[in-house]
Protein backbone atom coordinates (compact mmCIF):
# COMPACT_ATOMS: atom_id res chain seq x y z
CA UNK A 1 0.00 0.00 0.00
CA UNK A 2 1.03 3.61 -0.32
CA UNK A 3 2.46 5.60 2.57
CA UNK A 4 -0.64 7.81 2.69
CA UNK A 5 -2.87 4.72 2.91
CA UNK A 6 -0.77 3.31 5.75
CA UNK A 7 -0.87 6.59 7.66
CA UNK A 8 -4.66 6.69 7.35
CA UNK A 9 -5.01 3.21 8.87
CA UNK A 10 -2.62 3.81 11.77
CA UNK A 11 -2.89 6.02 14.81
CA UNK A 12 -0.69 9.04 14.18
CA UNK A 13 1.28 8.58 17.39
CA UNK A 14 1.99 4.92 16.54
CA UNK A 15 3.24 5.52 12.99
CA UNK A 16 6.97 5.48 12.43
CA UNK A 17 8.23 6.16 8.90
CA UNK A 18 11.76 5.21 7.89
CA UNK A 19 13.20 5.17 4.36
CA UNK A 20 13.85 1.73 2.90
CA UNK A 21 17.56 0.88 2.81
CA UNK A 22 18.03 -2.17 0.61
CA UNK A 23 21.80 -2.66 1.21
CA UNK A 24 21.31 -2.44 4.97
CA UNK A 25 18.45 -4.94 4.88
CA UNK A 26 20.46 -7.41 2.81
CA UNK A 27 23.42 -7.07 5.16
CA UNK A 28 21.21 -7.65 8.21
CA UNK A 29 19.58 -10.67 6.55
CA UNK A 30 23.01 -12.12 5.75
CA UNK A 31 23.97 -11.70 9.42
CA UNK A 32 20.77 -13.49 10.43
CA UNK A 33 21.61 -16.29 8.00
CA UNK A 34 25.05 -16.67 9.57
CA UNK A 35 23.38 -16.87 12.97
CA UNK A 36 20.99 -19.62 11.71
CA UNK A 37 23.91 -21.95 10.91
CA UNK A 38 23.34 -23.37 14.40
CA UNK A 39 20.32 -25.22 13.00
CA UNK A 40 21.85 -26.48 9.75
CA UNK A 41 25.14 -26.08 7.88
CA UNK A 42 23.28 -25.05 4.71
CA UNK A 43 21.58 -21.66 5.08
CA UNK A 44 20.96 -19.01 2.43
CA UNK A 45 19.29 -15.62 2.38
CA UNK A 46 16.25 -15.19 0.16
CA UNK A 47 17.64 -14.25 -3.29
CA UNK A 48 14.45 -12.49 -4.45
CA UNK A 49 14.37 -8.82 -5.40
CA UNK A 50 13.06 -7.85 -1.94
CA UNK A 51 14.57 -10.48 0.38
CA UNK A 52 12.62 -11.12 3.55
CA UNK A 53 13.39 -14.70 4.52
CA UNK A 54 15.86 -17.55 4.86
CA UNK A 55 16.25 -20.91 3.18
CA UNK A 56 17.43 -23.61 5.62
CA UNK A 57 18.19 -27.12 4.37
CA UNK A 58 17.38 -29.31 7.38
CA UNK A 59 18.00 -32.64 5.65
CA UNK A 60 19.54 -34.96 8.23
CA UNK A 61 19.25 -32.42 11.05
CA UNK A 62 15.82 -33.52 12.29
CA UNK A 63 17.15 -36.31 14.50
CA UNK A 64 19.29 -33.84 16.42
CA UNK A 65 16.10 -32.02 17.47
CA UNK A 66 13.89 -35.12 17.91
CA UNK A 67 11.84 -34.67 14.77
CA UNK A 68 11.05 -32.25 11.98
CA UNK A 69 8.12 -30.54 13.67
CA UNK A 70 10.09 -29.99 16.82
CA UNK A 71 12.92 -28.46 14.79
CA UNK A 72 10.43 -26.11 13.13
CA UNK A 73 9.18 -24.98 16.54
CA UNK A 74 12.71 -24.49 17.85
CA UNK A 75 13.63 -22.29 14.88
CA UNK A 76 10.43 -20.25 15.12
CA UNK A 77 10.71 -19.76 18.89
CA UNK A 78 14.36 -18.75 18.71
CA UNK A 79 13.77 -16.24 15.92
CA UNK A 80 10.82 -14.85 17.86
CA UNK A 81 13.06 -14.50 20.91
CA UNK A 82 15.34 -12.29 18.79
CA UNK A 83 12.41 -9.91 18.24
CA UNK A 84 11.21 -10.99 14.79
CA UNK A 85 7.71 -12.15 13.90
CA UNK A 86 8.38 -15.15 11.68
CA UNK A 87 6.32 -17.57 9.60
CA UNK A 88 7.97 -20.91 8.91
CA UNK A 89 7.12 -23.91 6.73
CA UNK A 90 8.94 -27.18 6.10
CA UNK A 91 8.57 -29.09 2.83
CA UNK A 92 10.51 -31.29 0.42
CA UNK A 93 11.19 -28.35 -1.94
CA UNK A 94 12.33 -24.80 -1.46
CA UNK A 95 9.51 -23.46 -3.64
CA UNK A 96 6.78 -25.20 -1.64
CA UNK A 97 8.22 -24.09 1.70
CA UNK A 98 8.58 -20.50 0.41
CA UNK A 99 4.94 -20.44 -0.79
CA UNK A 100 3.36 -21.99 2.31
CA UNK A 101 5.40 -19.83 4.71
CA UNK A 102 4.14 -16.62 3.07
CA UNK A 103 0.64 -17.52 1.88
CA UNK A 104 -0.37 -20.50 4.03
CA UNK A 105 -3.07 -20.34 6.66
CA UNK A 106 -0.82 -21.19 9.61
CA UNK A 107 2.35 -19.60 10.92
CA UNK A 108 4.08 -22.96 11.44
CA UNK A 109 3.45 -25.70 8.90
CA UNK A 110 5.04 -29.04 8.07
CA UNK A 111 4.13 -30.44 4.62
CA UNK A 112 4.39 -34.27 4.49
CA UNK A 113 6.39 -35.74 1.58
CA UNK A 114 4.29 -36.13 -1.56
CA UNK A 115 1.67 -33.56 -0.45
CA UNK A 116 3.21 -30.58 -2.24
CA UNK A 117 0.47 -30.27 -4.87
CA UNK A 118 -2.34 -30.41 -2.28
CA UNK A 119 -0.59 -27.72 -0.20
CA UNK A 120 0.05 -25.45 -3.19
CA UNK A 121 -3.34 -25.73 -4.93
CA UNK A 122 -5.32 -23.24 -2.76
CA UNK A 123 -2.52 -20.65 -2.63
CA UNK A 124 -2.59 -17.51 -4.83
CA UNK A 125 -0.55 -17.40 -8.01
CA UNK A 126 1.90 -14.96 -6.34
CA UNK A 127 3.22 -17.91 -4.31
CA UNK A 128 5.12 -19.21 -7.36
CA UNK A 129 7.71 -16.39 -7.21
CA UNK A 130 6.79 -15.08 -10.67
CA UNK A 131 7.49 -11.68 -12.23
CA UNK A 132 4.86 -8.97 -11.85
CA UNK A 133 4.01 -8.84 -15.55
CA UNK A 134 3.40 -12.59 -15.67
CA UNK A 135 1.18 -12.41 -12.58
CA UNK A 136 -0.86 -9.66 -14.24
CA UNK A 137 -1.18 -11.74 -17.41
CA UNK A 138 -2.47 -14.73 -15.44
CA UNK A 139 -5.00 -12.58 -13.60
CA UNK A 140 -6.29 -11.25 -16.92
CA UNK A 141 -7.37 -14.76 -18.02
CA UNK A 142 -8.93 -15.62 -14.66
CA UNK A 143 -6.08 -17.68 -13.12
CA UNK A 144 -6.08 -16.70 -9.46
CA UNK A 145 -4.55 -19.69 -7.65
CA UNK A 146 -1.94 -22.37 -8.27
CA UNK A 147 -4.66 -25.02 -8.55
CA UNK A 148 -5.88 -23.41 -11.76
CA UNK A 149 -2.41 -23.72 -13.26
CA UNK A 150 -2.14 -27.38 -12.26
CA UNK A 151 -5.36 -28.16 -14.17
CA UNK A 152 -4.26 -26.56 -17.46
CA UNK A 153 -2.30 -28.45 -20.15
CA UNK A 154 1.44 -27.79 -19.90
CA UNK A 155 1.83 -27.20 -23.63
CA UNK A 156 -0.71 -24.37 -23.58
CA UNK A 157 1.02 -22.78 -20.57
CA UNK A 158 4.39 -22.78 -22.31
CA UNK A 159 2.92 -21.41 -25.53
CA UNK A 160 1.13 -18.53 -23.85
CA UNK A 161 3.20 -17.65 -20.77
CA UNK A 162 6.67 -19.01 -21.50
CA UNK A 163 8.85 -21.56 -19.76
CA UNK A 164 9.43 -19.56 -16.57
CA UNK A 165 5.94 -20.40 -15.28
CA UNK A 166 6.49 -24.16 -15.68
CA UNK A 167 9.98 -23.92 -14.19
CA UNK A 168 8.67 -22.28 -11.01
CA UNK A 169 5.79 -24.74 -10.84
CA UNK A 170 8.08 -27.76 -11.23
CA UNK A 171 10.48 -26.41 -8.62
CA UNK A 172 7.63 -26.04 -6.13
CA UNK A 173 6.22 -29.53 -6.79
CA UNK A 174 9.59 -31.29 -6.93
CA UNK A 175 9.61 -32.06 -10.65
CA UNK A 176 12.69 -29.85 -11.16
CA UNK A 177 15.77 -29.36 -9.02
CA UNK A 178 16.54 -26.08 -7.30
CA UNK A 179 19.78 -25.16 -5.61
CA UNK A 180 20.67 -22.34 -3.25
CA UNK A 181 23.92 -20.52 -2.63
CA UNK A 182 24.58 -21.06 1.08
CA UNK A 183 26.54 -18.59 3.12
CA UNK A 184 30.07 -19.55 3.98
CA UNK A 185 31.09 -18.14 7.35
CA UNK A 186 34.61 -16.79 7.33
CA UNK A 187 37.06 -19.09 9.02
CA UNK A 188 38.54 -17.68 12.20
CA UNK A 189 42.29 -17.13 11.70
CA UNK A 190 44.17 -19.58 13.88
CA UNK A 191 47.49 -21.41 14.06
CA UNK A 192 48.59 -24.32 16.20
CA UNK A 193 51.53 -26.55 16.96
CA UNK A 194 51.23 -30.17 18.19
CA UNK A 195 54.28 -31.72 19.85
CA UNK A 196 55.27 -35.37 19.62
CA UNK A 197 55.29 -35.54 23.39
CA UNK A 198 54.89 -33.31 26.46
CA UNK A 199 57.28 -30.34 26.49
CA UNK A 200 58.40 -29.08 29.91
CA UNK A 201 60.98 -26.45 28.96
CA UNK A 202 59.64 -22.92 29.27
CA UNK A 203 62.14 -21.64 26.70
CA UNK A 204 60.74 -24.03 24.07
CA UNK A 205 57.18 -22.94 24.87
CA UNK A 206 58.10 -19.28 24.56
CA UNK A 207 59.89 -19.87 21.27
CA UNK A 208 56.90 -21.77 19.86
CA UNK A 209 54.42 -19.08 20.88
CA UNK A 210 56.56 -16.42 19.23
CA UNK A 211 56.74 -18.46 16.01
CA UNK A 212 52.98 -18.94 16.03
CA UNK A 213 52.48 -15.20 16.44
CA UNK A 214 54.54 -14.65 13.29
CA UNK A 215 52.47 -17.21 11.37
CA UNK A 216 49.23 -15.61 12.57
CA UNK A 217 50.48 -12.17 11.56
CA UNK A 218 51.06 -13.46 8.02
CA UNK A 219 47.50 -14.77 7.83
CA UNK A 220 46.13 -11.47 9.09
CA UNK A 221 48.17 -9.61 6.50
CA UNK A 222 46.59 -11.71 3.75
CA UNK A 223 43.15 -10.82 5.13
CA UNK A 224 44.14 -7.13 5.50
CA UNK A 225 43.04 -7.32 9.10
CA UNK A 226 44.35 -7.01 12.62
CA UNK A 227 43.53 -8.88 15.79
CA UNK A 228 41.27 -7.31 18.44
CA UNK A 229 40.87 -10.38 20.68
CA UNK A 230 43.56 -13.06 20.80
CA UNK A 231 43.13 -16.40 22.58
CA UNK A 232 46.04 -18.59 23.60
CA UNK A 233 45.30 -22.22 24.40
CA UNK A 234 47.82 -24.66 25.88
CA UNK A 235 46.85 -28.30 26.34
CA UNK A 236 48.62 -29.97 29.25
CA UNK A 237 49.18 -33.70 29.53
CA UNK A 238 48.06 -33.98 33.15
CA UNK A 239 45.66 -31.08 33.69
CA UNK A 240 42.89 -29.11 31.98
CA UNK A 241 43.91 -26.72 29.18
CA UNK A 242 45.09 -23.23 30.00
CA UNK A 243 43.37 -20.32 28.24
CA UNK A 244 44.73 -16.79 28.10
CA UNK A 245 42.95 -13.91 26.35
CA UNK A 246 44.27 -10.47 25.50
CA UNK A 247 42.17 -7.55 24.29
CA UNK A 248 43.55 -4.84 22.04
CA UNK A 249 42.24 -1.31 21.75
CA UNK A 250 42.73 -1.25 17.96
CA UNK A 251 43.34 -3.86 15.27
CA UNK A 252 46.98 -4.86 15.24
CA UNK A 253 49.12 -7.51 13.54
CA UNK A 254 52.52 -6.36 14.73
CA UNK A 255 54.18 -9.57 15.89
CA UNK A 256 56.54 -7.80 18.27
CA UNK A 257 53.68 -5.97 19.98
CA UNK A 258 51.55 -9.12 20.32
CA UNK A 259 54.55 -10.97 21.72
CA UNK A 260 55.14 -8.23 24.33
CA UNK A 261 51.54 -8.69 25.53
CA UNK A 262 51.56 -12.50 25.57
CA UNK A 263 55.01 -13.16 26.99
CA UNK A 264 54.31 -12.04 30.59
CA UNK A 265 51.29 -14.34 30.72
CA UNK A 266 53.07 -17.36 29.25
CA UNK A 267 55.96 -17.04 31.67
CA UNK A 268 53.70 -17.54 34.71
CA UNK A 269 51.69 -20.49 33.34
CA UNK A 270 51.92 -23.75 35.26
CA UNK A 271 53.23 -26.21 32.66
CA UNK A 272 52.46 -29.27 34.79
CA UNK A 273 54.05 -32.38 33.32
CA UNK A 274 54.33 -30.78 29.89
CA UNK A 275 52.49 -29.04 27.06
CA UNK A 276 51.22 -31.18 24.17
CA UNK A 277 49.55 -28.54 21.98
CA UNK A 278 49.62 -24.76 21.59
CA UNK A 279 47.01 -22.82 19.60
CA UNK A 280 46.56 -19.13 18.82
CA UNK A 281 43.09 -18.00 17.73
CA UNK A 282 42.13 -14.52 16.55
CA UNK A 283 38.53 -14.69 17.79
CA UNK A 284 37.83 -11.05 16.89
CA UNK A 285 39.55 -9.15 14.12
CA UNK A 286 39.23 -5.68 12.61
CA UNK A 287 39.96 -4.18 9.23
CA UNK A 288 43.39 -2.68 8.62
CA UNK A 289 43.53 -0.63 5.48
CA UNK A 290 46.38 -1.34 3.12
CA UNK A 291 48.80 1.56 2.89
CA UNK A 292 51.93 2.34 0.98
CA UNK A 293 55.12 2.26 3.00
CA UNK A 294 56.74 5.67 3.23
CA UNK A 295 60.17 6.89 4.22
CA UNK A 296 58.82 10.26 5.44
CA UNK A 297 57.17 9.46 8.75
CA UNK A 298 56.96 13.05 9.96
CA UNK A 299 54.06 13.69 7.57
CA UNK A 300 51.90 10.84 8.89
CA UNK A 301 48.79 11.68 10.82
CA UNK A 302 46.99 9.64 13.43
CA UNK A 303 43.58 9.50 11.75
CA UNK A 304 42.57 6.09 13.13
CA UNK A 305 43.01 4.33 9.81
CA UNK A 306 46.20 2.41 10.45
CA UNK A 307 48.73 5.24 10.19
CA UNK A 308 52.04 4.87 12.07
CA UNK A 309 51.04 7.35 14.76
CA UNK A 310 47.71 5.59 15.24
CA UNK A 311 49.40 2.19 15.58
CA UNK A 312 51.88 3.53 18.12
CA UNK A 313 49.09 5.03 20.19
CA UNK A 314 47.16 1.74 20.11
CA UNK A 315 50.23 -0.22 21.20
CA UNK A 316 50.83 2.21 24.07
CA UNK A 317 47.22 1.83 25.22
CA UNK A 318 47.45 -1.97 25.04
CA UNK A 319 50.65 -1.96 27.08
CA UNK A 320 49.15 0.28 29.77
CA UNK A 321 46.00 -1.84 29.93
CA UNK A 322 48.09 -4.99 30.26
CA UNK A 323 50.11 -3.58 33.15
CA UNK A 324 47.47 -1.56 34.99
CA UNK A 325 44.38 -3.62 34.13
CA UNK A 326 41.71 -3.05 31.47
CA UNK A 327 39.26 -1.49 33.94
CA UNK A 328 41.83 1.02 35.20
CA UNK A 329 42.71 2.29 31.73
CA UNK A 330 39.86 4.43 30.46
CA UNK A 331 39.12 6.83 27.63
CA UNK A 332 37.09 10.01 27.83
CA UNK A 333 33.94 10.26 25.71
CA UNK A 334 32.03 13.54 25.31
CA UNK A 335 28.37 13.67 26.35
CA UNK A 336 25.70 16.06 25.13
CA UNK A 337 25.52 18.20 28.24
CA UNK A 338 26.67 21.72 29.02
CA UNK A 339 27.03 20.99 32.74
CA UNK A 340 30.78 20.48 33.32
CA UNK A 341 30.64 17.36 35.49
CA UNK A 342 28.18 15.73 33.09
CA UNK A 343 29.89 16.67 29.81
CA UNK A 344 32.00 13.52 29.64
CA UNK A 345 32.08 9.91 30.75
CA UNK A 346 34.80 7.34 31.21
CA UNK A 347 34.79 4.07 29.26
CA UNK A 348 37.19 1.12 29.51
CA UNK A 349 39.74 1.54 26.78
CA UNK A 350 39.46 -2.11 25.72
CA UNK A 351 35.67 -2.20 25.68
CA UNK A 352 33.44 -1.70 22.63
CA UNK A 353 34.12 1.71 21.14
CA UNK A 354 31.05 3.91 21.28
CA UNK A 355 29.93 5.46 18.04
CA UNK A 356 30.80 9.10 17.70
CA UNK A 357 27.60 9.81 15.76
CA UNK A 358 25.48 12.34 17.59
CA UNK A 359 27.97 12.74 20.45
CA UNK A 360 29.78 16.05 20.67
CA UNK A 361 30.61 18.79 23.09
CA UNK A 362 27.73 21.20 23.47
CA UNK A 363 29.83 24.29 24.13
CA UNK A 364 32.96 25.58 22.44
CA UNK A 365 33.99 27.55 25.52
CA UNK A 366 37.41 26.96 26.98
CA UNK A 367 37.47 24.36 29.73
CA UNK A 368 40.23 23.59 32.26
CA UNK A 369 42.55 20.66 31.65
CA UNK A 370 41.90 19.37 35.20
CA UNK A 371 38.32 19.21 36.45
CA UNK A 372 38.07 18.49 40.16
CA UNK A 373 35.99 15.44 40.94
CA UNK A 374 34.50 17.29 43.91
CA UNK A 375 34.38 21.12 43.75
CA UNK A 376 36.13 22.67 46.75
CA UNK A 377 34.68 25.68 48.61
CA UNK A 378 36.78 28.82 48.90
CA UNK A 379 36.65 32.21 50.65
CA UNK A 380 36.82 35.21 48.34
CA UNK A 381 36.79 38.97 48.28
CA UNK A 382 35.39 40.76 45.22
CA UNK A 383 35.32 44.41 44.23
CA UNK A 384 31.79 44.06 42.81
CA UNK A 385 29.10 41.57 43.82
CA UNK A 386 28.79 40.07 40.32
CA UNK A 387 32.46 40.42 39.29
CA UNK A 388 35.45 38.12 39.59
CA UNK A 389 37.18 37.81 42.97
CA UNK A 390 40.23 39.94 43.76
CA UNK A 391 41.47 37.63 46.53
CA UNK A 392 40.74 34.02 47.55
CA UNK A 393 41.67 31.50 50.21
CA UNK A 394 41.89 27.92 48.95
CA UNK A 395 43.19 24.96 50.92
CA UNK A 396 44.23 27.27 53.73
CA UNK A 397 46.40 29.53 51.55
CA UNK A 398 45.43 33.08 50.57
CA UNK A 399 46.27 34.33 47.08
CA UNK A 400 45.88 37.65 45.30
CA UNK A 401 44.12 37.60 41.92
CA UNK A 402 45.93 39.41 39.12
CA UNK A 403 43.63 38.65 36.15
CA UNK A 404 40.10 37.44 35.62
CA UNK A 405 37.64 36.72 32.81
CA UNK A 406 33.92 36.12 32.97
CA UNK A 407 31.33 35.47 34.00
CA UNK A 408 30.00 32.49 32.01
CA UNK A 409 26.58 31.53 33.32
CA UNK A 410 25.68 27.82 33.30
CA UNK A 411 22.14 26.91 34.29
CA UNK A 412 20.64 23.52 35.01
CA UNK A 413 19.00 21.24 32.44
CA UNK A 414 15.40 22.40 32.64
CA UNK A 415 14.15 19.19 31.01
CA UNK A 416 15.48 17.24 33.97
CA UNK A 417 14.33 19.46 36.81
CA UNK A 418 13.74 16.60 39.20
CA UNK A 419 17.21 15.13 38.69
CA UNK A 420 18.81 18.55 38.85
CA UNK A 421 17.11 19.22 42.18
CA UNK A 422 18.72 16.08 43.61
CA UNK A 423 22.14 16.77 42.16
CA UNK A 424 24.42 14.32 40.34
CA UNK A 425 25.29 12.26 43.41
CA UNK A 426 21.70 11.97 44.66
CA UNK A 427 20.44 11.23 41.13
CA UNK A 428 22.82 8.31 40.81
CA UNK A 429 21.70 6.96 44.19
CA UNK A 430 18.08 7.33 43.09
CA UNK A 431 18.76 5.38 39.89
CA UNK A 432 20.46 2.65 41.92
CA UNK A 433 17.45 2.38 44.20
CA UNK A 434 19.19 3.89 47.23
CA UNK A 435 17.80 6.28 49.82
CA UNK A 436 17.28 9.84 48.61
CA UNK A 437 18.38 11.33 51.91
CA UNK A 438 21.31 13.75 51.52
CA UNK A 439 24.74 12.32 52.21
CA UNK A 440 27.54 14.06 54.07
CA UNK A 441 29.90 13.10 51.24
CA UNK A 442 27.66 14.65 48.61
CA UNK A 443 29.22 17.36 46.51
CA UNK A 444 28.67 20.86 47.97
CA UNK A 445 27.96 22.02 44.44
CA UNK A 446 25.16 19.45 43.96
CA UNK A 447 22.50 22.06 44.69
CA UNK A 448 24.06 24.58 42.33
CA UNK A 449 22.69 23.07 39.15
CA UNK A 450 20.07 25.79 38.93
CA UNK A 451 22.58 28.50 37.94
CA UNK A 452 26.28 29.24 38.35
CA UNK A 453 28.63 32.02 37.25
CA UNK A 454 32.08 30.74 36.19
CA UNK A 455 35.26 32.85 36.08
CA UNK A 456 38.71 32.11 34.76
CA UNK A 457 41.17 33.75 37.12
CA UNK A 458 44.94 33.88 37.59
CA UNK A 459 46.54 34.17 41.00
CA UNK A 460 49.83 35.83 41.86
CA UNK A 461 51.78 32.58 41.34
CA UNK A 462 50.63 32.37 37.69
CA UNK A 463 48.20 29.53 38.23
CA UNK A 464 44.91 29.71 36.30
CA UNK A 465 41.81 28.51 38.18
CA UNK A 466 38.22 27.93 37.14
CA UNK A 467 35.97 29.17 39.94
CA UNK A 468 32.22 29.55 40.16
CA UNK A 469 29.65 31.30 42.32
CA UNK A 470 26.37 29.63 43.24
CA UNK A 471 23.65 32.20 42.58
CA UNK A 472 21.27 30.62 45.10
CA UNK A 473 23.61 30.53 48.12
CA UNK A 474 26.26 33.04 46.93
CA UNK A 475 28.98 30.50 47.83
CA UNK A 476 32.20 30.19 45.83
CA UNK A 477 33.95 27.02 44.65
CA UNK A 478 37.05 25.98 42.72
CA UNK A 479 35.94 23.57 40.00
CA UNK A 480 39.11 23.14 37.93
CA UNK A 481 42.51 24.46 36.92
CA UNK A 482 44.72 24.67 33.87
CA UNK A 483 47.81 22.50 34.17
Amino acid sequence: MTLAHARALLVESAAHVEPFDDPRDRKALAALAAWAVRFSPIVAADPSSIPDGLFIDITGCQRLFHGERRLVNVIANTVQWLGFHARIASAQTYGCAWAVARFGGRERTVIPPGMEREALAPLPIEALRLEEDMIDALHEVGIECIGHVLELPRLELVTRFGSDLLRRLDQATGEADETIEPIRPREVPHVERVFNGPVKQLEAILLTVRQLIGELAEKLQQLEGGVRTLDLELERSDAPPVHETIELSRPNRNGQHLWSLLRPRVEVINLGFGIERIALIATRIGRLRHRQASSWRDGARGDDDGSPIDESLGELVDTLAGRLGPQRTVRIRPVESHIPERAFRQQPVLGPRASADGVAAVTASERPSILLQRPEPIDVMAATPDGPPSWLRWRGVGRRIVAGFGPERIAGEWWEEEENARGPDDTQRHKNGENDAPSRSASPLAACLSARDYFKIQDETGRWLWVCRDLASNRWFVHGQWA
